[in-house]
């Protein structure tokens, strides 16, 4: 990656109704292609995607409903740049895109969100693998600029853990994408011990991603064949904050990071105004009372204090308006933080990120601290190999 602008994005997406038509009808092994991923147009001419005989998503912002309102139409540009290829998922018109916003390269999520839907496991398995493998092609055609987060097939550990290792052979600066939401057990459950290893052994950080409807699943809500994971300490914790909340202290009081002291994780826009405060309430509950009369003593005693966990293994992301988020960064420490812009989401600042929100930042934090925001963390968390522009290099 050439760096032009000193930015890096490390919440993208590249959602399932703005793929290529042809992604899997193209890569899918004949026996699966029938029931396989394809796009059909109906008798009104509306388009669909449909998978094992059945609706599953619209096609680009207009096909879901959100043609009025995106970022592409607020600002004039097309999202369909040619016929059935979408600026989200092109290589060429995603970084002319990144050009407008001043920004070097973007860490995306791959298309994760549907493919619990997908129920035929080996079909499933596919899909991903030709997802994937995409994902690579296009990490190179853009010049390490379009790095997508590669999803895992995640209704099962050894699915998850069998494309895990594949794609960390890509030698990709990336990491991988767990759907915590769909997965049919939490995290904090022993089946996905394998994945962890898997993760901690490679080197790729797994991404959670936010979603509304994640529900309160981590702290073993109505799960069962679990053992004790420290489910009293993430209750009283978590009652004031919610379900981004319940990942971290899944992740930290289960003893995940104490198992596997090489795995990273990365929560994904959920805003960072509250992690302070995580950090505190970590701590203090998990002391209080003292070694003797601790009130929630606790089943898995960990290696250190929860907040020095949280410091070596979590990251988080914020976008740019979020200032009540980026000026309590100091007071857990700038490693742990990573800029997003969310493109293409609906409420992007794209094509605006810099004025709407880094020189803020830059007053708050000074330019160094916008520098490990902005660019450093992501750079460093994800093994981004960067060389400078020659431009730059004149200068």
């Amino acid at each position: 990656m050439e760096k032009r602008f000193g930015v890096i994005s490390a919440d993208g997406h590249c959602r399932l109704m703005h793929l290529p038509f042809d992604l899997w009808t193209e890569r899918l092994p004949q026996r699966l292609t029938a029931d396989g991923p394809r796009v059909v147009t109906r008798d009104d001419g509306v388009r669909r995607w449909v998978v094992e005989g059945h609706d599953w998503s619209g096609v680009g912002w207009a096909g879901t409903g959100r043609g009025a309102v995106n970022c592409y139409t607020r600002h004039g540009i097309a999202e369909e740049a040619e016929p059935g290829i979408f600026r989200a998922a092109s290589a060429k018109y995603r970084c002319e895109d990144m050009d407008r916003d001043g920004v070097d390269a973007e860490l995306v999520n791959g298309p994760y969100e549907q493919l619990s839907q997908i129920k035929n496991p080996e079909l499933r398995a596919a899909c991903v693998r030709a997802i994937n493998d995409w994902a690579y092609e296009l990490y190179q055609a853009s010049d390490g600029r379009f790095i997508m987060l590669l999803p895992l097939p995640c209704m099962t550990p050894e699915e998850a853990t069998a494309e895990l290792y594949r794609v960390a052979k890509f030698g990709m600066p990336t990491g991988v994408i767990f759907d915590w939401t769909f997965a049919p057990e939490p995290v904090i459950h022993q089946q996905w011990e394998k994945v962890w290893a898997a993760a901690a052994e490679t080197g790729m950080p797994v991404n959670f991603h936010a979603f509304p409807a994640g529900g309160s699943r981590q702290i073993g809500v109505g799960v069962s064949g679990i053992e004790p994971r420290n489910q009293a300490l993430m209750r009283v914790i978590n009652f004031p904050i919610g379900a981004m909340a319940e990942l971290v202290t899944a992740v930290v009081f289960s003893g995940i990071c104490d198992r596997h002291p090489g795995i990273r994780f990365v929560i994904e826009e959920a805003g960072v105004g509250w992690v302070p405060f995580v950090y505190w309430r970590c701590d203090r509950e998990y002391d209080f009372g003292g070694p003797e009369t601790r009130v929630f003593a606790p089943d898995i005693p960990l290696k250190r204090m929860p907040s020095e966990i949280l410091k070596e293994h979590v990251y988080f992301t914020f976008e740019v308006e979020e200032e009540g988020g980026f000026r309590r960064v100091p007071e857990v420490g700038y490693d742990n933080f990573l800029w997003a812009s969310d493109f293409p989401g609906m409420d992007s600042p794209w094509p605006n990120s810099k004025s709407a929100g880094h020189a803020p930042v830059e007053r708050a934090l000074g330019k160094e601290g916008l520098n490990r925001l902005v660019f450093e963390n992501a750079r460093r968390l994800y093994n981004i190999p960067v060389h400078e522009s020659a431009r730059a290099a004149a200068e």
